[in-house]
């Protein structure tokens, strides 16, 4: 559930800050917010992957 908030959050941020900077700028939002938008997903989602797989090796130590 947490993760959902955090990619959800992120997002919301990010679209804002995008279009914030389209704005002030008089320029078109809707590309800035369709790329502010991703960008707040895979922001989201690599704090969800870094948060959640801390202090798990993701090789096996006897593959080495």
């Amino acid at each position: 559930m947490k993760e959902k908030i955090i990619v959800s959050t992120a997002t919301l941020v990010t679209s804002l800050a995008s279009y914030y900077y389209a704005k002030t700028g008089n320029k078109d939002a809707i590309p800035y917010m369709m790329l502010g938008g991703f960008l707040g997903a895979v922001i989201g989602e690599t704090i969800v992957y870094l948060t959640t797989s801390k202090g798990k090796s993701q090789i096996p130590k006897n593959k080495i």
